[in-house]
């Protein structure tokens, strides 16, 4: 909380603006059994007068790469597009936005080689606490709430008028500043408060190509929609490709781990492996039951 003792200083400058970006350390154990091995993510909340982003830095800038990687092959001319599966950090691969002024709450993943924009029906209720305390150099108070299979506990400040917060949680009268579970196995943290320009989410012209990996416009589902998606992904996560690589004249070439594969069946079976390792990796998801 060291850093916030010069950022603060700006945090009337920065309220004045458009445009302004919070951040915070994401602490997570994605895996249940050790929950004492903790990564570490750094997470943007992107605020606008029409709503807020929630989304991994990380993340951001490896699709990023990735992309324009992409878009310089499709002008090349190339029949076939190399896409790398190697990345740097970027763990958290999901978005959350709310719209303002109702703060609807809409959760944005990818299941496979799909993406779903997912409209948030849980209301989240918060039981504010008359207990108070200094963190760094924002007087918090306390409130606490149950929201998909998790107890949460937050501290929020007035002294920044947004009543916002990290992934899905707002509606309390101020910025959140922590917050985190009672296993203590997620946890996010301010760590500053910084003014900005509006970033703008480029939408690759694919050129008529499925090309798998790639940002695509989310299908808006509801959420039972999503967990049922979510259930026939984890039963078989290689249904999607499997089904792109049956279509004509289809070819792909995916970099997994250094090495370049473009053997249908030996991708399939390669990202099969992959999928089954990284959901046994990622069992303790910030959402218990989504």
């Amino acid at each position: 909380m060291k850093r916030l003792a010069v950022l603060f200083l700006f945090v009337g400058v920065m309220l004045s603006a458009q445009n302004n970006r919070v951040i915070y350390e994401y602490r997570f154990a994605p895996d249940s059994i050790k929950t004492d091995s903790l990564k570490t993510e750094w997470m943007y909340l992107d605020i606008t007068k029409k709503g807020s982003k929630f989304y991994s830095k990380s993340t951001f800038e490896s699709d990023s790469i990735v992309q324009e990687s992409i878009k310089k092959q499709l002008a090349s001319g190339t029949r076939n597009v190399s896409i790398s599966r190697q990345r740097q950090g970027g763990e958290i691969n999901y978005e959350v936005e709310k719209n303002y002024p109702d703060y609807k709450t809409y959760l944005i993943a990818n299941i496979g080689n799909d993406a779903y924009k997912v409209l948030e029906d849980r209301k989240i209720n918060w039981k504010i606490s008359p207990e108070k305390k200094q963190l760094g150099e924002f007087k918090v108070q306390k409130a606490t709430t149950d929201f998909a299979g998790r107890m949460w506990t937050a501290w929020f400040t007035t002294d920044v008028p947004i009543q916002d917060g990290p992934y899905k949680f707002s509606g309390l009268p101020g910025l959140i500043v922590e917050i985190y579970d009672q296993t203590g196995s997620h946890k996010m943290e301010l760590k500053g408060l910084k003014k900005i320009q509006e970033i703008k989410t480029e939408e690759l012209n694919t050129q008529g190509k499925d090309i798998p990996f790639t940002r695509k416009k989310p299908l808006e589902v509801n959420r039972q929609q999503y967990v049922k998606q979510l259930k026939q992904y984890e039963n078989d996560p290689v249904q999607g490709m499997r089904e792109l690589l049956s279509r004509p004249n289809s070819k792909v070439k995916i970099n997994m781990g250094g090495k370049e594969i473009s053997d249908p069946a030996e991708i399939l079976r390669a990202m099969e492996q992959n999928a089954k390792e990284e959901m046994a990796r990622n069992n303790n998801k910030i959402e218990k039951q989504p």
